[in-house]
């Protein structure tokens, strides 16, 4: 049957139980509600419990996404739904295996074409930094896909009003989300409310059903807690580290114990033994370039969570043995470089040696005061967006490897003024960082540095991408390596929002860089800055075979400038790219209520 015009529609919202997740459900529990449909909503955290599929209860909640998708997912009664009724998924990632005997991704995937093939709509929506393995194959199977990239305040369902920018904002800092810190002066007196409220939500977390009901009726009168002594964490060198941490202490009791220590990176072992904890701290420490966790422990092949916040599960609970590994994680985090021991000077042994390096090299890149964020931040955002698109591309594993590696590399030709490679200046480098950035690339080839990773054939792709990765150049004629750079130009180019604007790499806020350019007569550059500072996010859609980039603005006239330079980076990706389009979404200002 189909859902009549005279039957109210209907719809299953599954929503992850942490600050961030119950911020996201709630704000797409009313913009449905608002649409017109009766909501069931799912959003409660159980006991985990057994690994096969005849051991876990059919109802598990939705608190673990590895145990929600493997088991609640599948036996959940959608016999109330018909066609054109919705189950909305929010913030629960589809998961790598990891603590189940089967995969909870494969199963639910068969379940998603079998609702979508029944009419069923299904909608998962997630943001950029989480694992995105099996996104795509979610799409295959019928699944109607949105990301958010930017602000994590935006990971929800429906346009955005005054109620979904409070709570969402809320929820990205339970995230740890570092494009909602102050830069600007008139920025830290909300933001310090804001995080008031994100600890408050942390907190009530655990009574999980009395907080989804405060935040639906907006009620922002939270209690005062009395303030306890904070407890003395431990110190070693750059990294804070608790032996035990608080049964519910987590990665925020990391982050406490950073903010403490004043250290860059946080580790702890769980109250059980059973994990340890790693984090970056959110915040900035200094001018250090800190690595991704995930990137500098690359060897613990069994982590989990996001680039700066890991899990490493213990093979079996013992506190001796975690304090082993703990030491040694803490040296890793420590040292000069990634790997342990010694190593030539000249050559890259791993995937991570050859990011920290070039994470380096980019400490040592001078960049305009005028431009926006073109150092190590920027590179790290495109090799988000790079891993995000290439697995929605149905990318080949190698596909993706040089995907990532272009996307490592694409950038550093604006250094060209350190390196014997022809530059004139640094304006003259900036203008042809793409032709350098080969240079670069094939003079760190014959000194040796990637013997140890890189092919020379794949360095040859790699090297192709980077030099053809603006939209001034044809794109390559080989259909595969042409697919490559379209999803390089696309990734680098989606990095066009506030985050970006906010400060330049010498961490001067927006407001002081372009009076400074209207002082010296140099005013190009502005549009740029305040194009990017009214966009605060890009959401993109993908449905089946068609995509749609959904910039959600606060001033359309500024964003108008960026968004017309998108429009125009999408022009030669026709051929690729043929089902797209541009969407324009409207953000409330704070003030307006």
């Amino acid at each position: 049957m189909m859902n009549t015009g005279t039957e109210q529609k209907k719809a299953i919202l599954f929503g992850g139980t942490d600050g961030h997740g119950a911020t996201m459900t709630v704000i797409s529990e009313k913009i449905l509600q608002r649409e017109g449909y009766c909501v069931r909503t799912l959003c409660e955290k159980l006991r985990e419990t057994g690994k096969s599929s005849e051991e876990i209860p059919k109802y598990i909640g939705t608190g673990k996404p590895e145990y929600f998708w493997g088991s609640t997912f599948l036996h959940m009664d959608y016999t109330e739904l018909k066609k054109g009724d919705l189950i909305v998924v929010v913030d629960l990632p589809l998961p790598l295996q990891n603590e189940l005997d089967y995969s909870a991704a494969d199963k639910a995937i068969d379940k998603i074409k079998e609702l979508c093939d029944n009419g069923i709509r299904i909608i998962l929506i997630d943001h950029h930094k989480r694992a995105i393995t099996h996104y795509d194959r979610a799409r295959r199977a019928g699944a109607d896909v949105i990301f958010s990239i930017g602000g994590e305040q935006f990971c929800h369902y429906g346009d955005p009003d005054c109620f979904s920018l409070f709570w969402g904002s809320i929820g990205a800092i339970c995230d740890r989300d570092p494009s909602m810190l102050p830069v600007e002066e008139q920025e830290k007196s909300l933001f310090e409310e804001l995080e008031g409220y994100a600890a408050w939500v942390d907190r009530e977390k655990y009574t999980l059903p009395q907080l989804l009901w405060r935040m639906r009726r907006d009620d922002r009168v939270f209690p005062e807690f009395e303030k306890t002594e904070s407890a003395v964490f431990q110190k070693d060198g750059k990294v804070s580290f608790l032996e035990r941490l608080e049964k519910d202490g987590g990665f925020k009791q990391l982050d406490v114990a950073c903010a403490q220590n004043n250290t860059s990176y946080g580790v702890g072992i769980v109250h059980d033994s059973s994990a340890i904890l790693v984090i970056n701290y959110w915040k900035p420490v200094g001018d250090e370039t800190t690595i991704p966790v995930a990137v500098r422990l690359y060897k613990y092949r069994d982590l989990v969570g996001h680039d700066s916040a890991i899990v490493i599960r213990m093979e079996k609970p013992d506190h001796e043995t975690a304090i082993q590994i703990m030491s040694e994680i803490i040296k890793i985090l420590n040292s000069d470089h990634i790997q342990s021991g010694e190593r030539s000077s000249e050559q890259l042994s791993s995937n991570a040696d050859a990011v920290e390096y070039v994470a380096r090299v980019f400490k040592e890149i001078p960049i305009a005061y005028y431009l926006t964020a073109h150092g190590w931040i920027h590179v790290e955002t495109v090799m988000a967006n790079a891993r995000l698109l290439g697995s929605i591309s149905n990318l080949t594993k190698d596909e993706q490897e040089l995907l990532n590696w272009a996307a490592l590399f694409h950038d550093i030709g604006n250094g060209a003024m350190n390196y014997d490679v022809g530059a004139k200046s640094k304006v003259e480098a900036r203008e042809n960082h793409h032709i350098y950035t080969v240079k670069i690339l094939r003079k760190w080839q014959n000194e040796g540095r990637f013997d140890q990773i890189i092919q020379l054939k794949d360095l040859d792709v790699i090297c192709e991408l980077c030099e053809k990765h603006r939209k001034k150049s044809d794109l390559p004629k080989d259909p595969r390596t042409a697919q490559l750079c379209a999803l390089l130009r696309i990734a680098d180019a989606l990095d066009k929002t506030k985050s970006r604007a906010r400060m330049n790499d010498e961490g001067i806020p927006a407001s002081e860089v372009m009076e400074e350019c209207i002082r010296q007569g140099k005013t190009d550059p502005i549009p740029h800055w305040e194009g990017q500072l009214a966009i605060e996010s890009i959401r993109l859609h993908l449905v089946r075979d068609h995509i749609t980039f959904e910039f959600l603005v606060t001033d359309r006239e500024k964003a108008d400038f960026i968004i017309k330079d998108f429009e125009e980076e999408l022009v030669p990706l026709q051929a690729i790219i043929p089902h797209k389009e541009i969407k324009v979404t409207d953000v409330p200002g704070w003030d307006t209520e």
